[in-house]
């Protein structure tokens, strides 16, 4: 049988004393005696007291708790990421709730409705893949709850933001395809409003454009999702076309393994026949054969600025500004791409 919580009325009925003299006792109040101090605590530590969150928060209107909602709590990315908030958080004291979306619409919506409910002092937020309305992500800032999205944002939403340079990279990596002698380079790219997909096409169009390659629209090919199958099975029809590409970029790392599994199994050769390029280094990019080229984001960085901009907004709120933060990009050249023992 699940033993009783003790509350303050239990230590007050014990004591013989008033409510208030064993809640002012537990937060060391000088204005009450030493010994009574002393005895309250003590019993408090016997007895096992916990104070109860939901009724602090009440009573303070604050939770010292944030929440933070992930399309995929396993990703590499956005776990690296959690970690860099818990870390700014306990030098803040405040404790982490943690929900993944699954890539769900619905359980997006209901862990945000669960940390409201438990009265978090501010969400920080990477939008799932399903999501392409906003009033739920509304309703946080309805109610006055400081809120950051990351990595996966909407420029429908008024609020602070901490982005990669998603342009910039994709720009980079396919200028580095071209340098390794591609010329006809896909595109897999993922659901339409997703902001993620917008920018890094953005950056492959401005680097086609400048180089003056042909920019075929058979190359560019949007997946449903963003994941192996879903990639696999767009290579196959780039494949299956009467003149394949000759490089592919996937828009992240799970696009770029579904392409490179489809390749090998049509018996050609990467880089040699077919150049590969993902995004996001994922731990699995790094031990697959071939080997991902990707980019690094600084998950670390994109966390820690994340967390610093809601803080600012939690504890400095007449300070605190709506701001995107965007942060730089690393390439990581390795085998799927490196072509440049071709020309030794």
């Amino acid at each position: 049988m699940t033993q009783k919580a003790i509350t303050i009325k239990d230590l007050a009925a014990k004591l013989n004393i008033s409510v208030s003299t064993v809640s002012r006792a537990l937060k060391d109040n000088p204005e009450i005696s030493q010994q009574t101090r002393k005895t309250v605590q003590a019993l408090a530590k016997e007895l096992g007291y916990k104070p109860n969150p939901i009724a602090v928060a009440l009573k303070t209107h604050k939770s010292h708790t944030i929440g933070i909602v992930v399309p995929q709590i396993v990703n590499t990315f956005f776990a690296t990421v959690v970690k860099k908030v818990e870390e700014v958080a306990d030098k803040y004291g405040y404790n982490v709730l943690v929900a993944s979306s699954n890539e769900s619409f619905e359980k997006e919506k209901k862990n945000i409705d669960v940390f409201l409910a438990n009265r978090t002092d501010g969400i920080i937020l990477s939008i799932s893949k399903a999501t392409s309305s906003y009033e739920h992500i509304k309703n946080i800032q309805n109610q006055g709850v400081p809120l950051v999205l990351f990595d996966r944002t909407t420029k429908e939403l008024d609020v602070s933001k901490v982005i990669a340079d998603d342009a910039d990279a994709a720009y980079k990596i396919v200028q580095h395809l071209i340098h390794g002698g591609a010329k006809k380079i896909a595109l897999l790219t993922g659901p339409e409003h997703m902001s993620i997909g917008k920018n890094r096409m953005k950056g492959y169009l401005k680097a086609m454009t400048i180089n003056k390659l042909e920019i075929n629209t058979d190359y560019i090919v949007r997946c449903e999702d963003f994941s192996v199958k879903s990639a696999k099975e767009a290579t196959n029809r780039l494949l299956n076309l009467k003149n394949i590409p000759d490089a592919i970029f996937g828009i992240n790392d799970d696009m770029a393994i579904g392409a490179i599994e489809a390749i090998k199994e049509k018996g050609l050769k990467i880089p040699e026949d077919i150049a590969v390029f993902g995004f996001s280094n994922t731990k699995r990019s790094r031990y697959m054969n071939p080997s991902v080229s990707t980019v690094n984001q600084f998950p670390e960085k994109i966390g820690e600025i994340a967390a610093e901009l809601l803080f600012e907004q939690i504890l400095t709120p007449k300070h605190a500004q709506i701001r995107e933060e965007v942060v730089n990009c690393e390439l990581l050249i390795r085998e799927s791409s490196d072509r440049s023992y071709l020309n030794d």
